[in-house]
């Protein structure tokens, strides 16, 4: 039965792959966008596809980061890139096979890269919303070599809620407690926003109390101030991507000051920015008055 659904994900991603918008040249305009997104140029893309609700792009941009190094400038990123889109185009039946055979032994760069694209999807999924989070990362684990899906213990639901099995045994971030993980994303939410945290948590608080409730203790605390796998800056960043789709300049304004803040440079900031804008535009994706700037 498992093989039959891991086929059948293989075949989905197979027939949205013919209409993929992301072609060999558009993969080299992305890695080569700007040179302070050297290092998550990738994570951006990939997050701003996924807000757009264009899962099926994902497993270019993952094995494309895959296949570069820290040391970009010496390699064939045209090559690369053809060899991406090559290994992609498998049929279903061989997909599998291709990807576990391209990666035999991943390199300690390509098991962080994976772990980095999970969290940037866990985090991007109450900005952009969780359904679109589950389908990307569905799609992720479908073409994420064998060796490096995580190995994870069953969860029983039932045995949960009657106290015999805790809800999550498989995050280690959920070993803290509920005060631990308030109180970081407080402080992670007041150095985002600086002198208006004031200001911007009341106006949360006073449209419905439950609202600011829901941002601190199921967003900031456990979600956006965990930085072990991505940084508060990279956190900045993808916050950014996830946010420039969806027409909402409030919240990118504050969002684009607040990287800033963070310790982002005006220029890595705008850089994020404008890949999220071309990504989205790719997309199809319009404004209705433009996408706000720093």
């Amino acid at each position: 039965m498992k093989k039959d659904y891991q086929s059948k994900n293989l075949n989905i991603i197979s027939e949205e792959f013919m209409n993929s918008l992301l072609s060999a040249q558009r993969l080299v305009h992305l890695a080569q966008f700007h040179p302070k997104l050297r290092n998550i140029w990738y994570l951006l893309a990939a997050v701003t596809f996924s807000v757009c609700n264009q899962p099926q792009e994902i497993p270019k941009v993952y094995h494309y980061a895959m296949m570069l190094n820290s040391d970009v400038e010496k390699k064939d990123l045209n090559r690369l890139a053809e060899k991406t889109i090559d290994l992609l185009r498998k049929e279903a039946t061989q997909l599998r096979s291709s990807i576990d055979e391209t990666y035999p032994r991943p390199t300690p760069f390509q098991r962080q890269l994976t772990e980095r694209f999970r969290e940037a999807f866990v985090k991007s999924g109450p900005l952009g919303g969780l359904p679109k989070a589950i389908n990307v990362l569905t799609t992720l684990k479908e073409v994420t070599p064998t060796v490096l899906i995580p190995s994870t213990k069953e969860l029983d639901p039932f045995q949960a809620a009657a106290g015999n099995q805790p809800c999550y045994l498989n995050v280690g971030r959920a070993c803290e407690s509920a005060e631990q993980t308030t109180k970081r994303g407080i402080e992670h939410w007041n150095h985002v926003y600086s002198k208006v945290s004031k200001r911007v948590v009341n106006n949360l608080n006073s449209t419905y109390p439950d609202l600011w409730y829901y941002t601190l203790a199921h967003v900031y605390g456990p979600l956006l101030s965990y930085d072990e796998i991505l940084s508060a800056q990279e956190t900045s960043l993808i916050i950014i991507a996830s946010l420039v789709p969806q027409d909402v300049n409030p919240q990118l304004r504050g969002h684009l000051k607040g990287a800033v803040n963070m310790g982002c440079d005006q220029e890595t900031v705008e850089a994020a920015r404008n890949l999220a804008v071309i990504v989205s535009q790719w997309c199809g994706v319009s404004w209705k008055s433009g996408v706000v700037k720093l």
